[in-house]
């Protein structure tokens, strides 16, 4: 690599320096050869894009030398540029240089003007709609020169994953096969090829013909045979995972496609591969205990204790139902909604919910409505709004736990009474609100809000407020003090 600068006999004393280019120091990272889709093409030992990606490294290159030469030109009329670059080759072969463009020592004076003109040059990379990749070279803005490739990260990740059911169907032994609207499972004895371990199943899932997934990492439980039922419902159950089910390291190496398919309706279609299970399963187990409590009792709806019987790190909690078959299939909603509240993250598998006691519950009523305590923030409340409102009756939800800086919003009920301790929230219409000692309520239009002693409200117009029996009118500031003063002052 050198420069050279001479002057020209047939011109006023041109400049002519010649410039080394190594254009992929433009795109290191994320260029056709060292980019993810090459890294990815790599790990997949895929030839075909192997190859395109070399072809488009070279394409990229003399596209990206093009358009220096010509930024050149019109950043620097007055010199006489002479641009080489080396033939294409990854950065293991030949090291990459420390910058776009080089000259030599023979004139330093010009690195700062190489240097401008190197910096209005850049690529982009970016994946086309019509399942391509392109990395464009870009100057001022406009794009002057590309390289595309027929391939895409998911693409090459769907076509690696189509190899693999057709490995594992063509030389393996289907052992069950269950459908579901566009969902269809396939449960798989693989053969030595592709099996890595001994003790695995091999599975493809598809969704509307689409293999989304297909691998033979599966154990199933040695309890089971290996086509029953029970295997078929475990392998749904394991394939049905999404964001939030477990920890993110999980997902990591999941496709693009398998990504959307968790994060979408995916997961919940799945559940009709088990619900159509006919035989001994988990799920039609509950079902039939189910069925078998229902009978037992008259359907009077009434609070159940609920409370595991071998977890010790789970809240046992009063819960509305009509049997205790049905107070049982509402804890795993409020166990979720607790967590998020309190913090905790716990493995809540399918054997925890057959060992639940559902008992009558004990606890005192509240001016003759049942209760409903254990609320701790927002999600415990939401949910216990909802579960109220779901079974059409009045109780009352305590909130001792929630920590004062906590503010709540109360959404319309018109059955579910909230006591409010040592927290603020706001009471929409509909909203029945009893407002306990450090809390400060806001009552919107249409609600209904008592007052007990050590409580302020904040009254709306078209809000009904009332005191406590025991309850004085509060020496603060507000509508409600307010209201009073003038009342009292037109009686005088």
């Amino acid at each position: 690599m050198s420069t050279s600068i001479e002057p020209s006999a047939e011109t006023d004393a041109r400049d002519v320096v010649t410039v080394v280019l190594d254009p992929r120091v433009a795109y290191v990272g994320f260029g056709p050869d060292d980019g993810p889709l090459a890294q990815l093409a790599g790990k997949y030992d895929a030839e075909e894009v192997i190859e395109d990606l070399a072809d488009a490294a070279e394409q990229l290159d003399f596209a990206f030398k093009n358009a220096w030469e010509n930024a050149a030109k019109r950043i620097a009329p007055d010199v006489d540029w002479y641009v080489s670059a080396p033939y294409h080759q990854p950065a293991d072969d030949f090291p990459l240089l420390d910058a776009v463009a080089k000259t030599g020592r023979e004139d330093r004076s010009r690195s700062e003007l190489i240097a401008q003109i190197s910096e209005a040059i850049t690529v982009e990379v970016e994946t086309l709609s019509v399942g391509a990749t392109r990395w464009a070279v870009i100057d001022g803005g406009r794009m002057v020169g590309s390289a595309t490739v027929e391939h895409t990260v998911m693409s090459v990740q769907d076509q690696h994953t189509r190899e693999t059911a057709a490995l594992l169907r063509d030389g393996g032994e289907v052992l069950r096969a269950v459908d579901s609207g566009d969902l269809r499972l396939e449960l798989i004895e693989p053969d030595g090829e592709i099996r890595h371990d001994s003790g695995a199943l091999g599975y493809v899932l598809t969704d509307r013909g689409t293999a989304i997934f297909a691998a033979a990492d599966f154990r199933p439980s040695p309890l089971h045979a290996v086509d029953s039922d029970r295997t078929i419902e475990a392998l749904a159950e394991f394939l049905a995972l999404k964001p939030g089910d477990t920890d993110d390291e999980y997902f990591a190496n999941y496709t693009q496609r398998q990504q959307f398919w968790a994060a979408g309706d995916g997961p919940r279609e799945r559940y009709g591969l088990i619900t159509e299970l006919t035989g001994d399963t988990e799920y039609n187990a509950q079902i039939a205990a189910d069925a078998e409590l229902a009978a037992e009792h008259s359907g009077e709806i009434r609070a159940w204790r609920v409370r595991p019987l071998e977890r010790t790190d789970l809240p046992q909690t009063d819960l509305l139902a009509d049997s205790p078959s049905n107070a049982r299939a509402q804890y795993p909603a409020y166990v979720a909604a607790w967590m998020i509240d309190t913090g905790r993250d716990l493995d809540l598998d399918s054997d925890l919910f057959p060992a639940l006691g559902v008992e009558p519950s004990g606890t005192p009523l509240h001016h003759g409505q049942p209760v409903i305590p254990g609320v701790r923030g927002q999600q415990t409340l939401d949910w216990a709004v909802e579960h109220v409102n779901h079974w059409g009756t009045d109780a009352v939800i305590v909130t001792d736990l929630i920590p004062s800086r906590v503010s709540l919003n109360i959404p319309a009920t018109g059955t579910a009474t909230v006591a409010i301790i040592g927290a603020s929230a706001t009471a929409h219409a509909g909203a029945h609100v009893e407002a306990h000692r450090r809390s400060h309520i806001t009552a919107l239009p249409d609600s209904d809000v008592r007052i007990y002693p050590g409580a302020a409200v904040d009254r709306r117009q078209g809000a009904y407020v009332t005191l406590a029996p025991e309850s004085r009118m509060p020496e603060r500031g507000g509508a409600l003090r307010d209201n009073a003063m003038q009342q009292r002052a037109r009686g005088r």
